[in-house]
């Protein structure tokens, strides 16, 4: 019987997308840069290569921050100083709080029957506002995340913590709910905890996914939990 529900942010419960997109326009703007619809793909292709490589260890956050930036404008072949335009876009984007569709639905429905837990890699504080700002975190009982804890997910000693902090609850009483297939179900399903993949992009779902449940709107999750 479940109990406990591990939750991610981004993507999941707050879409990441749609407020980035958001505040780098706003960015490009305050800059005079030219916004066009090259720059949000390239965003996300850096972003995700780079978010890959704090999930294996490669790097820590304040190289990611000293990189995202100026690896985006290399690529666009946009003459700006990365390092401050990441300072300026983190900032601006921290007040960021548009909901996936469906999020505050089930977060009412999950925390009525379950301990609701955050679960996530990104910058403590930030999340905190968001959250906070977003109206969501009268529903959240923790909030387990990876700059606290030390270790990001996938890690197995990002579970440990959120599992020792939680009163070493049951596996099979927690489910873990995520967009990324790497941080959340790779890291749930090797923990040994029952896994949603929340298919936010609407990717093709191949036979090697091996999360228990997969929904593309969160709503579906009421079929499973």
């Amino acid at each position: 019987m479940i109990t406990t529900v591990l939750i991610d942010v981004d993507n999941t419960l707050l879409d990441f997308n749609a407020c980035a997109e958001a505040t780098i326009k706003k960015q490009f703007i305050k800059w005079n840069l030219k916004y066009d619809e090259s720059v949000f793909p390239v965003f996300r292709a850096v972003n995700d290569m780079l978010w890959c490589k704090i999930e294996t260890g490669e790097i820590n956050k304040p190289t990611l921050y000293q990189l995202r930036w100026k690896t985006i404008f290399e690529c666009l072949g946009t003459a700006a100083d990365g390092p401050l335009f990441e300072q300026e876009f983190r900032e601006a984007f921290s007040e960021s709080r548009q909901a996936v569709e469906g999020a505050y639905e089930i977060l009412e429905y999950l925390s009525e029957k379950y301990t609701v837990c955050v679960a996530s890699n990104a910058s403590y504080q930030q999340q905190i506002k968001r959250l906070t700002n977003a109206g969501m975190m009268n529903y959240i009982t923790h909030i387990f995340n990876s700059e606290q804890i030390g270790f990001p997910k996938p890690e197995k000693r990002f579970f440990d913590v959120c599992f020792e902090r939680l009163g070493n609850v049951p596996k099979e009483n927690t489910v873990l709910i995520g967009d990324s297939l790497t941080a959340d179900i790779k890291g749930g399903v090797e923990y040994g905890i029952k896994t949603i993949w929340f298919n936010y992009d609407k990717l093709p779902v191949t036979n090697d996914i091996k999360a228990d449940y997969i929904v593309d709107s969160l709503v579906q999750i009421k079929n499973y939990l």
